[in-house]
This record gives C-alpha cells, structure tokens and sequence, in this order.
C-alpha cells in the first residue's frame, strides 16, 4: 500500500509541474505582425481613441486587450498607456494591446 500512495503522490506533483508550466507558457502572448506602436492620449467619447496625438476609431467588434490579455471596456483604456494596436481594411483601430514590461522591452531590443 505504501509503494502506491508514493507514485499517487509523485503523479499529483508531476501532474502540478506540468499545469504550472503550461500556464507560464499562456502567459507569452504573440502581438500581431502587422501592428503599430503608440501612446494613448486622452480619453475620447466612444468609438472615439487617441493614438499617437491623433484621434481614431474603434472598429465595430474592435478589443482592447489589457495587461493580462483580458478584455477591457474603451472607457478603461488608460491615458499615456503604451500599446501595440492593429488596423482594419478601413482604416479603424480593430485591436489594442496594452504592453506589458517585458512587451516594451521585446520591442525595444527589436528595433536596435
């Protein structure tokens, strides 16, 4: 009996091993190729968004992703964030990242 509570326990913690670094994988998101980096300006009345100095549009169906990749509301997009953003054929701002610390940092070393 004491040989197969050993390999139960052993199985539990490769099995918690294995969860965990499945989860730091999820963690690394990719950013669209054909993106654009931007500062946020001041908040705007919907679909309203300041990238850059310049008002845009928030596509129909347009996500803002924050920090953690949730979705936000436009109206908790912060001012001065530093963000990755996507446009539509139309021109209007289809999809907004949020950049995390290490998103900047990826970004900076890539454009050296």
């Amino acid at each position: 009996m004491p040989k197969i509570l050993l390999l139960l326990k052993l199985f539990v913690l490769a099995l918690v091993f294995t969860a965990t670094q499945l989860a730091a994988a999820q963690s690394l998101r990719s950013l669209p190729a054909n993106g654009k980096r931007g500062i946020t300006g001041d908040k705007q009345p919907m679909p309203a968004v300041v990238i850059n100095r310049t008002v845009g549009k928030l596509s129909p169906g347009g996500v803002i992703f924050d920090t953690n990749n949730r979705t936000i509301l436009h109206q908790d997009l912060p001012a001065d964030a530093d963000v990755w953003y996507q446009l539509d054929m139309q021109g209007d701002i289809q999809r907004i990242y949020i950049l995390t610390p290490e998103e900047r940092a990826r970004l900076d070393q890539a454009r050296k």
